[in-house]
């Protein structure tokens, strides 16, 4: 009985307390006349509810106004009025020192729980839905782990991924997009301007409408248009560039476009068709194949292995040639082209032409030697087709070996033979090394035309020497030691008996001014100067 009594006033003593105030703690006595509960201490504190994010979103049916402490986020969340659970935040909700209200999204709740995704407050049409995720701005979607998506539109699809702006997108882990629609698919992809696409793995497309295509890896476009489309530690800058393939390749400038590793083109509408380490820099100079080949200027071509062209429209095949100047051709091997529209033809050798529309090529009669090389030409129209020949001036041809021929329009045909002056004619040689004694050595012509051609002075291998005088046509080939032909005189030594030579000897002639029955003219016999 005394059991049921006691139970009877505890539960009348506890409805009378509940209907009224309470206070626990110090101070019992003492309530303030608006608490309905009131705790007073300084030595104990309220230990809120702990729990884990997922065990917060599983309360049935929470009431406006719960609180509890989040041990994943280590804070003090409240159920509030827009039916979320939200972190109590003391700091401003504005300006530059305002404090960000995250709160868990609970309207994507996976099987894992999803328990550490968090979406910015401050915002529409969010959705946070990896670990560690944020969402900022109007409909931007996080749903890697620790991704975040600020802007409108923006995604960020894989772990780690950053879409910052106007409706970026990242799919690929680890990527970064700012900016206005860009794209980046792969593995640490990078894109900042507007419209560019990055779908290559460590790479970077930055500007406008860049692309980086899908297996491309450590690679960058800086600019507007350009596009890698395979290979890798590439470059790209400027306007509409193009890298097709290969390692390595760097472009810059507007319209350049390269396949192969290692080349480097600056400038504008440079190609590389095929081959490794080129150079090009300039205006619309190609490169169709090889290696090694340094275009500078503008309208070069170059095929074959380390050629070099610098000018304009300079055209260099087969290997180690050179052109600089304008509209040469240089197809020969380690030869060089400079000045303006020589050429040197297929199959010449370490040869050399300077000036206005010379030629190299291949005297294919050379017997005992290799035609077309070593020579050396320079002027204006010279042809050189011999070995080790020389053609200096203006119309000059050099046919044969160690042959040179010099000043204006002349002809050296035969070995070791010399042509000067203009026009000189010449007598066939054995186009070969040979030394027959009539064969011309020497030629000073003085024509005036190829139906005209004529020297003034022939010698010949064997010494004989001709100087002609006369009008008529031709080599003027000696028939003597020394034929002289013309119609006028030959001086000879004038002198008295006193200046005579000291040591005569057979054959002299002289003019003596002072002998008996002189002056006269005096030859010695081999004893004694007898008159003529």
């Amino acid at each position: 009985m005394k059991k049921k009594m006691f139970l009877f006033f505890t539960f009348i003593s506890s409805s009378f307390l509940v209907a009224a105030q309470m206070k626990i703690g110090d101070n019992p006595g003492s309530i303030s006349a608006g608490s309905i509960l009131e705790l007073e201490s300084t030595s104990k504190a309220l230990t809120l509810p702990r729990m884990t994010t997922v065990q917060m979103q599983a309360i049935p049916d929470p009431l406006k106004g719960m609180i509890i402490f989040n041990t994943d986020s280590n804070c003090i969340y409240l159920y509030k009025n827009n039916n979320v659970w939200a972190s109590i935040n003391t700091g401003s909700s504005s300006g530059p020192g305002a404090t960000w209200p995250y709160h868990s999204n609970n309207q994507s709740v996976g099987t894992n729980g999803n328990g550490q995704g968090i979406i910015s407050l401050t915002g529409i049409g969010l959705t946070a839905s990896g670990n560690y995720s944020h969402a900022e701005g109007k409909n931007a979607v996080a749903y890697g782990d620790y991704s975040w998506s600020a802007g409108f539109a923006d995604t960020a699809i894989n772990e780690a991924a950053v879409a910052l702006g106007y409706q970026n997108k990242v799919a690929g882990i680890y990527g970064f997009s700012a900016g206005k629609q860009n794209v980046v698919a792969y593995q640490s992809g990078v894109a900042m301007g507007q419209e560019n696409r990055d779908t290559g793995w460590s790479s970077l497309a930055m500007g406008l409408q860049n692309k980086i295509n899908n297996g491309v890896s450590y690679s960058n476009t800086l600019g507007y248009n350009n596009s890698i489309r395979s290979g890798s530690s590439h470059n790209a800058l400027g306007e509409s560039n193009i890298i097709n393939s290969g390692k390595g390749n760097m472009v810059a400038g507007e319209g350049n476009t390269t396949v192969g590793n290692y080349n480097t083109l600056f400038g504008k509408s440079n190609i590389v068709q095929a081959g490794d380490q080129h150079f090009l820099a300039g205006d619309n100079n190609n490169v169709t194949s090889g290696l090694t080949n340094s275009l500078l200027g503008f309208g070069n071509r170059a095929e074959g292995n380390y050629l070099g062209a610098i000018g304009k429209e300079n055209k260099v095949y087969f290997q180690s040639a050179v052109a600089l100047g304008q509209g040469n051709l240089d197809s020969g091997y380690a030869s060089i082209a400079g000045g303006l529209t020589n050429v040197i033809n297929k199959d010449v050798q370490y040869s050399t032409v300077f000036g206005q529309n010379n030629r190299a090529s291949r005297n294919l009669a050379l017997q005992s030697t290799l035609p077309g090389a070593g020579t050396f030409t320079a002027g204006i129209e010279n042809t050189n087709t011999g070995y080790a020949s020389i053609a200096l001036g203006s119309n000059n041809r050099s046919l044969s070996l160690n042959s040179l021929a010099a000043n204006f329009n002349t002809i050296s045909n035969g070995f070791a033979m010399t042509a000067l002056g203009h026009y000189n004619d010449t007598a066939y040689a054995a186009p070969r090394l040979s030394f027959e004694p009539a064969e011309i050595l020497m030629a000073i012509g003085n024509g005036f035309g190829d139906n005209s051609r004529r020297n003034s002075f022939t010698m010949l291998r064997n010494g004989f020497t001709s100087i002609n005088t006369t009008a008529s046509n031709g080599p003027s080939i000696p028939r003597a030691e020394l034929d002289i032909k013309g119609t006028g005189a030959l001086i000879v030594p004038v002198g008295t008996t006193s200046q005579r030579p000291q040591t005569p000897v057979a054959g002299m002639i002289r003019f003596c001014t002072d002998c008996p029955g002189g002056p006269v003219l005096q030859g010695y016999d081999g004893t004694n100067w007898v008159n003529l």
